[in-house]
Order: structure tokens, then sequence, then C-alpha cells
């Protein structure tokens, strides 16, 4: 009998501390997952959980405020999660604060971090939606990193094949690296390319301040292109150097004409006087019956012919020459005049 109330107490004690460490134990999970405190609740809106699940930490400028409570699909490209938040963070997140999912660590569990907004933006209501952020993938960075990795692999196996082309001294470059001669042509070459370039920069710079002074009317061709008065000046001179020519060149023209009308004159008469010796008549016919005198009086008038042939060809040209055309024409005009 007394065995059995030893037996009955101890499982009552048993009992009562398994009941107060139960206790203990929810108050103490309460407490983390804020079950028995003041809360509110705030969500946002992502393309990608990234591997976030109800119950996640979520973190407040790196404390620990509060956890996942829901995560809800909204359409087939859209989650909104559900957090829970302490009541003593609610004067401090503002509606421009910032969610964004991270993990806890290199590999630790994926957390909601919320970044806190500006100072001057009012305090985030209970149930209110704030903007996403989304961060990098690290799967995704991995990817990259993996194709940098083979990338660097490539380009370092090129650059081996290069440096050993380099010193097996195939190509243009290996020449100018181990010959001499080529590297001094070559620096020479670039000597002579940079004076050529400083020559011409300096001849631009000359030739753009001769076109300043030009703009700005200064010199000789700067004076004639910007004088206005100067074609008027050359057409007067010109008038002045017509009437100058014709004034000088009128009396020798005169006497070039009188002359060509006098030595067509004497030509008639020749030819009048050549006809009557060759008909026979007066004493002048009978001394020149000799046939040698009068073969020689021929010739003579061939070429009295001829030579007033070519000399009024010689005077029809003159007139057509541009230095005695206005004179012509201005004789025509006055002997019109007359007429």
């Amino acid at each position: 009998m007394a065995k059995e109330i030893r037996n009955t107490v101890r499982l009552g004690i048993f009992v009562i501390v398994g009941v107060v460490l139960f206790t203990i134990a929810v108050y103490f999970v309460g407490s983390e997952q804020n079950l028995f405190g003041s809360k509110f609740r705030l969500s946002t809106v992502v393309s990608n959980a990234n591997g976030l699940r109800i119950g996640n930490n979520v973190r407040y400028a790196g404390i620990v405020v509060g956890s996942v409570d829901d995560i809800v699909f909204v359409n087939d490209s859209t989650l909104r999660i559900e957090m829970i938040l302490e009541e003593r963070v609610r004067d401090f997140i503002r509606k421009d604060a910032v969610a964004s999912i991270g993990t806890d660590g290199l590999v630790g569990n994926v957390i909601v971090n919320i970044s806190p907004g500006t100072g001057n933006q009012p305090r985030a209501k209970d149930g209110e939606i704030i903007a996403y952020y989304s961060r990098p993938d690290p799967n995704s960075m991995l990817e990259t990193l993996d194709t940098t990795n083979d990338n660097v692999a490539v380009l370092s196996k090129k650059l081996l094949e290069i440096s050993m082309n380099l010193n097996e001294g195939q190509g243009t470059l290996p020449l100018l690296l181990r010959n001499a001669e080529v590297a001094v042509d070559v620096a020479q070459t670039l000597k002579n390319l940079r004076q050529a370039t400083e020559s011409l920069t300096r001849t631009s710079m000359e030739l753009q301040r001769a076109m300043g002074q030009i703009s700005e009317g200064k010199g000789t061709l700067g004076y004639l292109l910007h004088d206005e008065t100067l074609p008027h000046q050359l057409e007067n001179l010109t008038t002045r150097l017509d009437s100058l020519l014709i004034e000088e060149t009128r009396p020798v023209m005169e006497n070039l004409q009188k002359s060509s009308r006098d030595l067509a004159a004497s030509s008639a008469q020749l030819m009048a006087a050549t006809q009557a010796l060759e008909a026979g008549d007066g004493l002048a016919a009978t001394i020149l019956k000799d046939t040698a005198a009068a073969n020689n009086l021929r010739d003579i008038l061939r070429n009295l012919n001829e030579g007033t042939a070519r000399f009024s060809e010689d005077m029809e040209a003159l007139k057509h020459n541009f230095l005695f055309r206005r004179y012509f024409k201005k004789l025509e005009k006055e002997q019109k005049k007359k007429g």
C-alpha cells in the first residue's frame, strides 16, 4: 500500500514538473513569435520567394522584429508576403521603407529584411503594403561566377598562346620586341608623325588667324572682300581706260584707213595703166614690148595686189581685235549719224 502511494506521488510530481516545463516552453516560444505581445501587420509583393517559408524571421535595421505569417499567391507571377511585427517598431517603419529577401549569413535561413525609410514620411499603417527590392539571386550569382570562370580560363589559354608566339618570334610584334633597328625606326616614325602633327596644328592655327583677320576686314584680301566701293572703282577705271585707248588710237586708225583707201586707188590706177599697156596704146606699150620687161612689170603688179589684199585682211582683223573693237563700233555709229 505504501509502495502504491509512493508511485502515485512520484507520478504527480512528474506531471507537475512536465506541466511547468511545458508552460515555460510555450511562454518562451510565444515571446519569440510575439504571440503574447502587441503586434501589427505589414505585407509586400514579390515575384519570387527564393525559398522563404512561413515562420522565418523578419529583420528591421538588422534586428529581429517579427516573423513571416503567411505567403499568399496573388496570381501566377505574384506572391504576397504577410509579416507580423512587434509593436515597438511601429513608430520607426515609414511608408517608404523597402523590404527585401536575403539570407541569415552565407548559407543560413532565408529571411525578410526591412530597410528604414526617410524620417519625413508618415508611419506605415497596420496591414499596409510596402515596396519590395529584389536582391540578386545567389544561384544566379553562382551561375554568373561559373560563366566568368570559364571565360577567364579561355582568356588564360589565349594569353598563353600569345606569350608562346611572342617567345617564338612569330608576327610583327615579336619582331619589334627583338629587333632593335626596327624599334628605332618605329620610334623615329612616331617622332616624325608627331612633328608633322604639330606643324599641321600650327598651320591650322595660322590659317584660322588669317581667316579671322580677313573676316574682320584686315589686310589686302580683307579690304578687297569687304570694300563695297571697289567694284564701282574698277568699273570707272575700265571706262576711263577704254576712253583713253580710243582717243589715243583714233589718229592711228584714221591714218591707216586713209592709207588703205590711197593704196586701193593707186592699185586701181595701176591696173588701168597695165590694161592700157597690154592693149598696145601709147608710147609706154611700145617701150614695154620687151617680153622680159613685161614679165617683170606683171610680177610687180601681182605682188602689189597681194600686198593690198593682205593689208585689207590685216585691217579687218584689227577691227575684230578686242582692243580696237569698241573704237570701230563707235566710229561706225558716228558715221551712221553723219550719214
